[in-house]
């Protein structure tokens, strides 16, 4: 299996909100078509990675700035246009949108859920950063929820979850096929599949057989538009021959894509190495990890198939549409239930860095019951926590990962391998018996590569019975002594790579 040299523990957080400069109007990708006469019969919206930043307006002091009322906005103004012109409009998420904040953690996600039955979404799919979404909580989305995961018994990993859905939208059959990264195999990039998902432990394999999910949805009505979304698209130089000539026979007729854009990438906007694609592809480029973007593709269907007739790129602010008022209403009902959750903890004279965090987080690891050595990643720490008063929320800034404490017991060699994945920082005993056997506390994600890269039985990772990490050490840190400064343990020692 190929090493893991770069793991990153999971995709970034979106960072302090930011004015998209230069997108402050509709961006029309390069290969958009020019104004037509004919008016499109169909109207595809994407969204995606909003990363649950959905916040009431009245705590823009936990998150300055909130799109979600322009993006609801927006999506109305759509509708409305279309009803005029008879044109069908569909409303589709991407993924990574349902968790990830502070918001979507207090109210067990119940902020998303409400943004998206509110702002009519017709299908959600799950990306690989949602693995930790109850099915209780999927449960009362109204839109279609599917995952690209599957379990070791060809099931959907999340129960109550589709590989594939179809709909009815007044009189248009819409089919969705759900994907992440292509046709990438996983022993390519290992340490962004996830190894678990929902209601599954382990073993979870990205869905493939896209002819055998299609066939179990039955015969296509006629006329459907067949879309296949596709999470994680890296803008490939040279399209899949193979794969687009699957999704050709497959009937999808076009393809809903996602990806991260740098700011620091030059000339993103102009590329055109997948526009033309066939299926064509409509790409929902996420500008610094921003998530607050709608990728618009109008089609007009010809004969049996669909001609683009626009592709377009837009950010969603205040410019771009009015905000949809019910949609803030409704989520505006959350703000005492975030407000109770977001606990002081203490005050800061300075700031802490992130490499004190990960000091601190380890040596509440050490805590745990029968503990030998700590392992966590300086990746994980996503930011530092700003002198002054410390709450719940800027912990979980720093720390916003929900998923459980495990243990497993590993050799010296499996040990010494687990420290030299990169970033990776050990607290270990001193008096811990030379040759023999450790058992490691981390998080159920670096057990899991770890447990992936090293063949490990399926019973190797155990349940530390101390619930969700970052639970954990907002428990650790309410009892902590005042003020806050961490150093590692009497009797431990701190391994890192970088010397720190």
């Amino acid at each position: 299996m190929t090493s893991l040299t770069a793991p990153v523990h999971h995709a970034p957080l979106l960072p302090r909100p930011i004015l998209l400069l230069g997108l402050a109007a509709c961006i029309v990708l390069s290969s958009c078509s020019k104004p037509r006469a004919d008016s499109a019969d169909v109207i595809v919206l994407q969204s995606g990675r909003m990363r649950g930043n959905v916040y009431p307006l009245a705590l823009q002091n936990l998150a300055p700035l909130q799109h979600y009322p322009y993006l609801a906005g927006y999506v109305k103004r759509v509708r409305e246009e279309a009803a005029k012109t008879g044109a069908k409009v569909v409303l589709v998420d991407l993924g990574d949108s349902l968790g990830g904040s502070f918001a979507s953690l207090a109210t067990g996600y119940g902020n998303m859920v409400g943004f998206f039955n509110e702002t009519g979404y017709d299908f959600v799919v799950l990306g690989n950063l949602d693995n930790n979404i109850p099915s209780a909580a999927l449960a009362q989305l109204n839109p279609k929820v599917l995952c690209p995961f599957a379990a070791p018994d060809g099931r959907p990993a999340t129960a109550g979850t589709q590989f594939a859905a179809r709909a009815d939208l007044a009189g248009l059959p819409v089919e969705v096929l759900a994907n992440f990264y292509g046709d990438t195999p996983r022993e390519q990039a290992p340490e962004r599949f996830p190894t678990w998902f929902g209601d599954t432990p382990g073993n979870v394999e990205p869905v493939r057989d896209y002819a055998a999910i299609a066939q179990k949805l039955g015969p296509r009505p006629p006329g459907t538009l067949t879309l296949l979304t596709w999470m994680k698209f890296e803008s490939p130089k040279n399209p899949p021959a193979a794969f687009l000539a699957q999704l050709g026979k497959l009937g999808v007729d076009a393809i809903l894509a996602h990806r991260i854009y740098s700011g620091r990438e030059r000339d993103a906007w102009s590329e055109e190495t997948f526009y033309n694609w066939k299926p064509p592809v409509s790409e929902n480029i996420l500008r610094d990890n921003g998530g607050f973007t709608i990728a618009r593709l109008d089609l007009k269907r010809d004969g049996n198939s669909w001609r683009v007739l626009r592709q377009q790129l837009l950010p969603m602010t205040a410019n771009t549409a009015p905000a949809d008022a019910a949609v803030v209403r409704k989520i505006a009902l959350f703000a005492d239930q975030i407000r109770r959750a977001d606990k002081p903890l203490g005050d800061l004279s300075e700031a802490m860095p992130e490499d004190q965090i990960l000091l601190g987080y380890l040596a509440a690891l050490t805590e745990v019951s029968g503990t030998q050595i700590a392992a966590y990643s300086r990746q994980s720490i996503r930011d530092e926590w700003p002198a002054g008063p410390l709450t719940a929320s800027r912990v979980y800034n720093s720390l916003p990962w929900s998923t459980p404490l495990v243990q497993l017991t590993l050799t010296p060699a499996q040990v010494d391998r687990l420290g030299k994945i990169s970033g990776m920082v050990l607290l270990k005993r001193q008096d811990l018996p030379a040759g023999q056997p450790a058992v490691v506390t981390t998080s159920r994600f670096f057990a899991s590569l770890l447990s992936q890269e090293l063949g490990l039985p399926a019973d190797a990772i155990r349940d530390a019975a101390r619930g969700a990490e970052f639970d954990y050490f907002l428990a650790w840190l309410s009892k902590a002594p005042q003020p806050l400064a961490f150093a590692a343990p009497a009797g431990w020692t701190i391994e890192d790579p970088r010397g720190r």
